[in-house]
């Protein structure tokens, strides 16, 4: 399997984590600072060459009704662009909770930027786990 790195996608912050190459490790790697989706996905797209990833996931949030929010559509514009400018594939997996698992992870007072990190590691961990079990 090739790395794969997740995006844990705000409007101020980007979260991101990479896996490892054998697709079942994940580790929160960086958090980006958002300030244009020009810059935002210039910057993101050299993470990820960086990481030589082949592939990117996107968190998609979904409603407590279990349907996608509003900001999904936003998360999805975002993802279309990267894709156009960069070629490299994304996919899309849903991101319930992840924010609140990496609550519980990340030390009181370490910071949003380590929040965000993290609950791209556990949306990473979810996709890895799903795309394993896909294979089996």
């Amino acid at each position: 399997m090739a790395v794969v790195v997740a995006v844990d996608f705000g409007e101020k912050r980007i979260g991101l984590a990479t896996s490892d190459a054998s697709g079942t490790l994940a580790t929160p790697r960086a958090t980006l600072t958002r300030r244009s989706d020009a810059a935002a996905v210039e910057a993101l797209a050299r993470f990820c060459r960086d990481a030589e990833a082949e592939l990117v996931v996107f968190g998609v949030p979904r409603s407590p009704e279990g349907n996608e929010s509003a900001f999904a559509s936003r998360v999805r514009s975002f993802a279309g662009r990267f894709h156009r400018e960069t070629g490299i594939p994304v996919r899309f997996h849903e991101e319930t909770l992840t924010s609140n698992e990496a609550a519980r992870r990340v030390p009181a007072g370490a910071g949003k930027a380590a929040l965000d990190r993290e609950a791209a590691a556990v949306l990473l961990e979810d996709y890895l786990q799903h795309a394993g079990a896909r294979t089996r």
